[in-house]
């Protein structure tokens, strides 16, 4: 009884953190605004929750040269590594063959050249995702 008392009141005493949890709509927000930035076009935001299990969302944007896609990957990278999304597991293709893969777990970013992304047509390929407007 004692003990309780005690780690009660340590409770108490301890500043309480105040919670940093970003929302889905922040992240989105956060990556247009970027994906804008950088000059990026067609951005197209697929919600996966009901059509897989593992993938919450995927982003599919479009750029003119594959310099423009590193420099927006490199962007996106910094950024949502500061709202701690993906836990460090940030993976990105080299974008040498036009098409920039960012993986932040839950949520995929596709930076495509037109020529790639009319190439694989991931829209059509993920044809039973809502799209969502941000």
């Amino acid at each position: 009884m004692k003990l309780k008392k005690q780690n009660e009141d340590l409770e108490q005493v301890k500043p309480k953190k105040k919670s940093t949890t970003t929302t889905k709509k922040q992240v989105l927000k956060k990556i247009q605004e970027i994906l804008l930035d950088k000059k990026c076009e067609d951005i197209v935001v697929l919600d996966l929750e009901k059509v897989n299990t593992y993938l919450s969302l995927f982003i599919i944007s479009t750029v003119k040269t594959t310099v423009q896609g590193n420099a927006a990957a490199k962007e996106l990278e910094k950024s949502l590594k500061e709202l701690k999304l993906g836990k460090g597991n940030q993976e990105r293709t080299k974008a040498d063959n036009g098409w920039i893969l960012l993986d932040f777990g839950e949520i995929i970013i596709h930076i495509m050249t037109s020529e790639k992304r009319n190439f694989y047509d991931l829209e059509k390929l993920w044809g039973d995702a809502k799209r969502l407007e941000i």
